[in-house]
């Protein structure tokens, strides 16, 4: 067994910032405490990293970009079945199904964040574009971020579990990957993970800029 770095650090440091974001969300939205100044901020962060995360997606390191590891949907059905046979086929990054389960949730926390954006407390805080669309247009955004938690900690169940089954099933130690970077795999490879610094420097720069606009905002 051959170790590998597959997951270098901006995608390491951006899982668990996302990771703890959403926590983060999910307390202070829920809580019958007043969180929403906090609510607001960790919403913002998450909105960065997701961004930077993305724009890492396209020119990032080789196992991080979205063309390696997003399959068509007969491979990832063809992955599934032979998931359940207990034999799947082994994959140095993200196998089909892993990344169609990162596509909903990037997509899933975008919408999150974004609506968040147009939503308010309807008494002191405001989302930064909120004013910028009709009231009933907010309203349905609105119900939208309220509604949408309980999605996203339904597919995050989804993703711990399938994690769990790998780890304890399939021997395969993805926790340890996503917190030193290297995974274990019989098949020698090529391919040397390279952290591009012009693609750190862009997706970071992208993240803080963004991060930046929101914040110069009233809420």
């Amino acid at each position: 067994m051959k170790s590998t770095l597959v997951w270098d650090w901006p995608v390491r440091i951006s899982h668990w910032l996302m990771v703890f974001l959403f926590t983060g969300l999910i307390i202070t939205g829920k809580s019958d405490a007043d969180y929403v100044q906090y609510h607001f901020y960790m919403g913002y962060g998450l909105s960065a990293v997701i961004i930077a995360r993305v724009l890492y997606g396209f020119y990032g390191s080789y196992y991080a970009r979205f063309r390696q590891f997003v399959k068509g949907p007969k491979v990832a059905f063809r992955f599934a079945v032979s998931l359940l046979s207990g034999r799947p086929k082994k994959y140095l990054g993200h196998n089909p199904v892993g990344a169609l389960m990162v596509i909903v949730l990037l997509f899933a926390l975008s919408v999150q964040w974004g609506t968040g954006l147009f939503t308010s407390d309807d008494i002191f805080w405001f989302g930064p574009f909120y004013s910028y669309i009709p009231e009933d247009w907010a309203s349905e955004l609105a119900s939208i971020h309220r509604f949408l938690p309980n999605v996203l900690l339904g597919l995050v169940a989804v993703h711990v579990l399938a994690v769990l089954y790998h780890e304890l099933c399939l021997k395969e130690r993805l926790i340890e990957a996503m917190i030193h970077g290297r995974k274990k795999h019989p098949a020698p490879t090529s391919i040397a993970v390279k952290t591009p610094r012009w693609g750190v420097v862009f997706s970071l720069l992208m993240g803080l800029a963004w991060l930046a606009a929101l914040f110069m905002m009233p809420i």
